[in-house]
């Protein structure tokens, strides 16, 4: 499970310093997407969080999602609290999966993969294997009972 870790890791590091380079400022970009992409398409459901709660804060929002961003993508190229990183990772995905309003089935929505790779990464302890979760973990005195 090294590659699809390491890819997700990757991929997340791409976003985050996608969105720290954006020469109006990430929470302006943030703005203008939620405008003109996420309220247009989100889930129903979901349009009220973005306005009421997103839309309002950008400026907080936008610095927390390259937060979470970078978080899960340092955590799951190093293998470093790989399981958090993927929570993290499954968070941020849905996240972009509900305000862009595409079915998880749709070809343009890599969303729904990501969350797929995440959980898998979940479920097989990803972090164990050529990661430094598996470093510490040998590296831990085993408790005797």
């Amino acid at each position: 499970m090294v590659l699809p870790r390491v890819y997700l890791g990757v991929i997340f590091l791409y976003a985050a310093y996608a969105k720290m380079t954006v020469p109006v400022g990430f929470p302006t970009a943030l703005r203008g997407f939620l405008n003109a992409v996420a309220l247009p398409n989100a889930f129903p459901w979901y349009k009220p969080i973005l306005t009421g709660l997103v839309l309002s804060h950008t400026d907080l929002f936008g610095p927390l999602i390259i937060v979470g961003e970078t978080l899960a993508g340092i955590g799951l190229l190093l293998g470093l609290g790989t399981r958090a990183a993927a929570i993290i990772a499954i968070f941020l995905n849905l996240n972009y999966l509900f305000a862009k309003g595409m079915p998880p089935w749709a070809p343009a929505s890599n969303d729904a993969p990501d969350i797929i790779i995440a959980l898998t990464l979940i479920a097989t302890s990803a972090g164990l294997y050529y990661g430094l979760d598996g470093v510490f973990a040998r590296n831990r005195p085993r408790r005797r009972v």
